[in-house]
């Protein structure tokens, strides 16, 4: 396996981690506290999805999951989808900078970890989206 391949994949583990880790506790709170609002907190993940798919040009998950696999980055695929990479990037730093924001609501950072997660993310998401 190339180092590109191995540094895409284990990126977007991490970023499904951390996503995942985030929302599911909320997912939890949202059916145990407000059992009327939880589809809710699901349709906003499944819009995120979309919004990444849509911004990629992909038409599918398996599609993404497969040109990952195979070693494109999320560069690649936008551009092969005549879509403007610039757009992954951005896309991406809003949805962790949320993520974010509401981990620094919730108290499960410091304000001083979020100013620092916030300070490299543009560069992180860069470099996993162009696979640097």
């Amino acid at each position: 396996m190339n180092r590109k391949r191995i540094m895409v994949i284990c990126t977007l583990l991490l970023a499904l981690s951390i996503g995942q880790s985030s929302t599911w506790g909320s997912r939890a709170n949202a059916a145990t506290l407000a059992p009327e609002r939880a589809p809710q907190v699901q349709d906003n993940e499944a819009s995120k999805d979309d919004e990444l798919l849509k911004t990629l040009g992909a038409s599918s998950d398996e599609q993404l999951y497969d040109a990952l696999y195979n070693g494109q980055t999320l560069a690649d695929i936008a551009q092969s989808n005549k879509q403007d990479a610039q757009a992954v990037v951005d896309l991406q730093v809003a949805q962790l900078t949320e993520q974010l924001d509401q981990r620094l609501a919730n108290k499960s950072i410091t304000p001083e970890q979020y100013e620092a997660h916030k300070a490299e993310l543009t560069q992180v998401v860069a470099k996993s989206v162009f696979g640097l």
